[in-house]
């Protein structure tokens, strides 16, 4: 009897130490070292002679793609036959020849049993990401990389039997494994160290890497985008503001040596990498950011309104929206909030006129679910009452939600 009474409440602490600590492990490499970030987890085992650069936060490792790689502890490669998100940060330099090695996790070059792999094919600008258990049980998906951007995000999440591949917070493709893949033990977790660069088949990769981490559970589409750094991207949204108004253009973060923006005529400091726009008409702002060996490019939207001229009866929304996780057309909700001083309520209905959703907050947007459960495609109906230029408004319009 006293032996469970002293096992029980430490099987509870395990418990509560889990769901406290999610994250197994963080490499964010801006000391300069190759520890975790929390100091618990096995530190990463350089090759060559990887250099510390400008990164995420404040550095990156930067591996030359002839000698240098970076291998992770294989204690890792059991926390991946359950539920784990992985993410990761790179940059890579201009790629040229054959296919480039970014990361794996594979025993050999061989056989498609119990792997997953990262690579670039410049010949096509093609990311390629392989998973599987054996030859049955084999997943390969390819998808264009976005020349705009220097840095880019990729983001595995695991749940249950489906692996969710994203690229840039973007979903770009949900698999649904029939079994369990279970990684290999003799392999180890490397960047630039395939076992197919030994056959030269496979070239070491060359950029930079940065913020390596491994959740023990899986991260949802809201938690992977709140989590993101922007880097060489602006992030001020598109937004209205009325005339005479200024608004700050921040950017997230970035190594760029320097910023060109465009149009500059309306901007209170052309070379800075966050200005202040006080755009007299509405106007597309453009900002690349210079970061020697590459150029990143983003835009954003200001869109200028007259209090004068203002449609209290042009409350905008869309007539339809598509809530499946690929980062566009989402959410349901106000376009143009600027012309509403308050709203009494925003309620969302069903054809059959029960209420599925509400809010008394202007910003709020609908995310296509009831109680949590995704509701099917079809007409829907929205109510709100607002107030514009001290007038009560009440719209009432119905939608298509699209699946």
């Amino acid at each position: 009897m006293k032996k469970l009474i002293y096992i029980f409440p430490v099987w509870i602490l395990s418990i509560l130490i889990g769901l406290a600590q999610p994250i197994l492990f963080h490499y964010d490499f801006d000391d300069c070292t190759f520890e975790d970030n929390g100091i618990i987890f096995p530190g990463i085992a350089p090759g060559g002679n990887p250099q510390c650069v400008c990164g995420m936060g404040e550095k990156s490792i930067s591996l030359d793609g002839i000698n240098d790689y970076l291998t992770l502890s294989e204690q890792s490669n059991i926390y991946l036959d359950s539920n784990f998100t992985f993410d990761f940060y790179f940059s890579m330099n201009e790629q040229v020849g054959g296919d480039t090695d970014i990361y794996s996790l594979r025993n050999n070059c061989t056989s498609l049993d119990s792997l997953m792999s990262l690579r670039y094919f410049p010949s096509t600008n093609e990311l390629i990401f392989e998973i599987g258990s054996n030859i049955n049980n084999y997943f390969s998906v390819r998808q264009k990389l976005n020349k705009d951007n220097c840095w880019h995000r990729f983001t595995l999440v695991k749940f249950g039997l489906e692996y969710f591949v994203y690229l840039d917070n973007k979903l770009i493709r949900k698999i649904l494994s029939r079994e369990n893949i279970v990684f290999t033990k003799l392999g180890k977790l490397n960047f630039g160290n395939n076992p197919c660069n030994i056959n030269n088949s496979t070239k070491r990769y060359d950029g930079k890497i940065d913020e390596i981490k491994l959740y023990r559970r899986a991260l949802s589409d809201l938690e992977i985008i709140a989590n993101f750094r922007f880097p060489d991207r602006i992030i001020t949204q598109n937004t209205t503001i009325f005339k005479g108004e200024s608004i700050n253009l921040k950017t997230g973060t970035s190594c760029a040596t320097s910023y060109i923006w465009d149009p500059t005529s309306s901007l209170d400091d052309e070379n800075s990498a966050s200005p202040v726009a006080i755009p007299e008409v509405s106007t597309t702002y453009t900002v690349k950011f210079n970061n020697t060996t590459c150029i990143s490019t983003d835009t954003v939207r200001i869109f200028v309104a007259d209090k004068d001229k203002l449609d209290c009866n042009a409350l905008l929304l869309p007539k339809a929206f598509t809530p499946n996780n690929d980062g566009l057309n989402d959410k349901y909700g106000i376009s143009n909030t600027y012309i509403v001083e308050s709203i009494e309520y925003f309620e969302i209905y069903n054809r059959s006129g029960a209420k599925l959703w509400s809010t008394t907050i202007l910003t709020d947007m609908w995310d296509g679910t009831t109680n949590g459960v995704p509701v099917n495609s079809g007409m829907y109906i929205y109510k709100i009452k607002y107030k514009c230029t001290g007038e009560e408004k009440v719209k009432l319009e119905n939608f298509m939600l699209i699946r």
